[in-house]
């Protein structure tokens, strides 16, 4: 190994730059297989150079690449810096009056990125701020936690990482600087978990290629972070990853309706007889044979762990952090109650 090569890697090692927090001295280590982009819990520091006046304005539902720069600015003067690719994506949150800076997709040399944090990357999902007016970034981070509240459930899980991005637009508007996040690619979880998707344009599918245990997690999962905006089986907001050998493994994404990010823009589906995002209402199908104690156990055992990326996240003010922990805390002690549990979850199934 080079040093050149070896400095990076201790640079994304390290977070770019950015300090060690105490969660991730706590972390559980990285699901086996996982490309180094997602191996740490340290925030990426990083600047994105691009046409984005031109890129706001991007608003079908596919659209072609434009041009970017991308530079690992946690790295000193001497930063490294890639010639990339960005392109819009999405739907809801795609349209301009909805969200003002789009959701975008990140394109990187493979070939040229080894011994960068993104080294085998090829394209990424970014999970960026909404708007430009400060502090619309606070809806990235808790659907950051999101998706970090569901890796400590289940390896079957889409890794993120964190980054404090710089947003430069050579368009001629003001550089931004505000948190985002990085989704792992699909098919690279696949790859470690040794499977393949079911085609969505297979769907819906039957609940009884799903396996019950991976369903009720991700059911109770739901219900705790206050998602209704979701179904395994017409693969709305879930992909089902088909292994070799068994049933589907539901993988949930795309958290932004959820009561636990409370977007301003997230309304519950008026069938559904709520107000607001932030009631509960739990979605999972029946399953009388189900050990459900069991699994309201392996929650609460991951109760600790979660509070503590709360407390800990970079980024958020601690009000939000109050709000979050607060959200969470009734159906912790729901499950951590049979009785209560029963009337909640097994009393309420379709």
């Amino acid at each position: 190994m080079n040093l050149r090569r070896a400095l990076v890697i201790a640079g994304a090692a390290a977070g770019c730059g950015i300090p060690l927090s105490a969660s991730a001295q706590t972390e559980l280590p990285p699901p086996e297989g996982v490309q180094l982009l997602f191996r740490s819990p340290l925030p990426l520091e990083l600047r994105i150079e691009a046409d984005f006046t031109a890129l706001r304005g991007d608003r079908a539902e596919e659209n072609d690449e434009r041009p970017a720069r991308l530079v690992l600015s946690g790295e000193g003067d001497d930063a490294p810096a890639f010639d990339v690719e960005l392109r819009t994506r999405g739907h809801f949150r795609l349209q301009s009056n909805v969200c003002g800076f789009p959701p975008l997709r990140l394109d990187v040399p493979r070939r040229r990125m080894e011994g960068t944090p993104f080294e085998d990357q090829d394209k990424l999902k970014i999970v960026t701020h909404c708007r430009d007016t400060p502090g619309w970034d606070r809806h990235a981070l808790r659907e950051y936690l999101a998706y970090r509240i569901y890796n400590r459930l289940t390896d079957a899980s889409l890794q993120v990482r964190l980054a404090r991005i710089t947003w430069v637009d050579t368009g001629g508007a003001e550089p931004l600087e505000r948190w985002a996040f990085l989704i792992e690619d699909e098919d690279a979880l696949a790859e470690r978990l040794g499977g393949t998707w079911f085609p969505e344009d297979d769907g819906p599918v039957d609940p009884a290629r799903i396996g019950d245990d991976d369903a009720l997690r991700v059911d109770l999962f739901q219900y705790l972070v206050g998602n209704t905006d979701y179904s395994i089986y017409g693969l709305h907001n879930v992909v089902v990853l088909m292994p070799a050998e068994g049933r589907g493994i539901p993988v949930p994404y795309d958290f932004d309706w959820t009561g636990l990010v409370n977007a301003p823009y997230s309304v519950p589906d008026p069938s559904l007889g709520i107000d607001d995002v932030r009631e509960r209402v739990y979605r999972g199908l029946c399953r009388p044979r189900m050990e459900y104690d069991a699994a309201y156990r392996r929650f609460l055992d991951q109760r600790d762990g979660i509070e503590a990326l709360i407390r800990d996240v970079p980024g958020l003010e601690a009000d939000d952090r109050t709000d979050l922990l607060e959200f969470l805390e009734p159906v912790w002690d729901m499950l951590d109650n049979p009785d209560r549990a029963r009337r909640a979850i097994e009393r309420s199934c379709r």
